[in-house]
């Protein structure tokens, strides 16, 4: 039911069965690693978990950093590597409209469709959607955002301990 309601809330056009979630772990710039968390029907597919060591961005850029991570994972759609990777139906951002406008930058040098696209902020847990200039607030006690939160806590917890492991095994060398 969280899922039918998420699509009613964030006006989807498709049922969002395969969701996944991003997100990016630092220290200043340092040992820089992205999350992709999957869930299906509202449950966790840890086998589809992926992670990913940032090569490109310099420095602290959270944005370029998404960019990297979001283009990465996209050119696996239509190969023959999709079949390992399907195509979500959802992908849900940990961050406000500047990340979210990041990852739309992607989707559009790529011309990706039949994804829908949405973000999550932390402070004040704002849904920003591409089809509203506004975020959507909703109770905290919303099912379908309790969700979303899990998905994204989730998604957080995945790059944290990532980025952790990396981070001890740098400073032990």
């Amino acid at each position: 039911n969280a899922c039918k309601r998420l699509q009613e809330l964030l006006g989807l056009e498709r049922y969002p069965r395969r969701m996944e979630c991003y997100d990016i772990s630092n220290i200043s710039g340092v040992d820089k690693v992205g999350s992709m968390v999957v869930f299906i029907d509202g449950e966790a597919d840890r086998s589809s978990y992926r992670r990913f060591k940032i090569k490109t961005v310099e420095g602290a850029n959270d944005f370029a950093s998404l960019q990297e991570v979001l283009m990465r994972r996209l050119q696996k759609l239509g190969s023959e590597e999709e079949e390992r990777f399907p195509k979500p139906d959802l992908i849900i951002i940990d961050g406000g409209r500047g990340q979210l406008s990041a990852v739309k930058e992607i989707f559009d040098g790529m011309n990706v469709n039949g994804i829908e696209l949405v973000s999550l902020a932390k402070r004040e847990e704002e849904v920003f959607t591409l089809n509203s200039a506004e975020s959507i607030k909703t109770s905290h006690r919303d099912y379908s955002l309790k969700m979303l939160q899990r998905i994204r806590d989730e998604a957080h917890r995945f790059a944290i301990t990532y980025f952790r492991n990396l981070h001890s095994k740098r400073n032990l060398q």
